[in-house]
């Protein structure tokens, strides 16, 4: 099969192209024309498919479930807003839920339904700091421990790729340590570490930071915290573009700060995604999501995660926190690969990666999105 367009993003750039796939593989990456084509795209942006590394869940479902039904619904639908890949991502619970939701995962990996890939698991809790908890069960809040993170990961059967903690209560930093050095990103957040405290523990295996601004220490002139760490180092860094978590014009100070490298767009999506404004009950507690799309603990201001489509994420990114095509395209696509160590396989229009595709037009809405080399809408 052959697709082709005016506008094929290679390489962080445009680029007019042909493109030939076979067995869910991108086999070569040719000058437009080259071949007769199979499908013309015109002046429509034919993207790397999108990878979202932080999402709860969407249309009633919950990664915290231990059912596939829902989970295949959810990534069946994932491709409309123009996502290829993701990690399903656990919240603080009561072990025997979370053990039986990353059983769940590996479960549905290992059955390949069509749709958006998992990848495996973002985990994130218990070990996160109580003041800083969020939406998060503060009783259920834990300090690190290898011996508890290794029996979530036999129940993942190894397929926790991520994990969000809070280092100041990882003695000695044993679990950053431990887990960085089993390929697994340990991401900051839900803290309230230091500068120090953030900077030992990318010392110590950390490289990224979870939902940027959000569930951790702010910038204070005297005391960087976790924000002036992560504005002034070189690690990676998830973002909540929805223009509710956090104000457009501090993402574009966000996207300075950092040279517009590392940032990784996330929706951080919740059950409710796609359900609609409404109250909508979740197993610990009920939300509201109002005409905004924004999601809060029932009853108050405290933000529950968000309803943002990927395509949406990037609209704004664009024409509300003023950062450039380019520039934001890779925070869905390629930095998401390169925080996961699958640069070459997922990410970017390459000879040789997966043939994950989204078609967008000038609008940022999806026409198209190619998963293993099928055309999914």
């Amino acid at each position: 099969m052959i697709i082709q367009g005016n506008k094929v993003f290679v390489a962080g750039q445009f680029l007019k192209a042909q493109i030939e796939l076979k067995d869910g593989k991108i086999v070569e990456v040719l000058p437009y024309g080259t071949r007769e084509t199979g499908i013309d795209y015109g002046d429509n942006m034919v993207l790397p498919g999108f990878i979202d590394v932080h999402t709860h869940g969407a249309y009633g479902y919950s990664a915290d479930e231990g059912t596939p039904e829902g989970m295949i619904k959810w990534l069946s639908k994932l491709p409309e807003e123009g996502v290829t890949a993701f990690l399903p991502s656990t919240i603080t619970n009561r072990k025997e839920t979370t053990i039986a939701a990353l059983s769940n995962i590996a479960n549905v990996m290992e059955m390949k339904p069509d749709g958006a890939q998992v990848l495996g698991a973002h985990f994130e809790g218990p070990f996160l700091d109580n003041d800083f908890r969020g939406a998060q069960a503060a009783k259920l809040i834990k300090r690190p421990d290898i011996e508890d993170f290794e029996e979530f990961q036999k129940a993942a059967r190894g397929n926790i790729r991520y994990m969000t903690l809070a280092p100041e209560h990882d003695e000695n930093f044993q679990l950053t340590h431990h887990a960085s050095q089993n390929g697994i990103v340990v991401s900051i957040g839900h803290s309230g570490t230091s500068n120090e405290g953030a900077l030992l523990a990318i010392a110590n295996g950390a490289k990224s930071f979870t939902h940027s601004f959000n569930g951790m220490r702010g910038l204070h002139h005297r005391e960087p915290g976790v924000v002036g760490t992560l504005m002034t180092t070189n690690v990676f860094a998830e973002i909540i573009p929805d223009g509710h978590h956090v104000h457009p014009n501090v993402v574009n100070i966000l996207f300075k700060a950092k040279n517009n490298t590392n940032l990784i767009m996330i929706t951080d999506s919740m059950m409710a995604k796609g359900l609609g404004p409404g109250i909508h009950k979740r197993e610990n507690f009920d939300v509201e999501v109002d005409e905004a799309g924004t999601a809060r603990i029932l009853g108050t201001d405290t933000i529950a995660g968000s309803s943002l489509m990927m395509n949406k994420g990037l609209k704004l990114l664009v024409e509300k926190a003023m950062v450039s095509l380019e520039h934001a395209i890779l925070t869905a696509t390629y930095y998401p690969a390169l925080a996961l160590g699958i640069e070459r396989q997922k990410g970017q229009i390459l000879a040789g990666a997966d043939a994950d595709f989204t078609i967008v037009d000038e609008k940022f809405d999806v026409l198209q999105t190619y998963c293993l080399g099928k055309a999914m809408l």
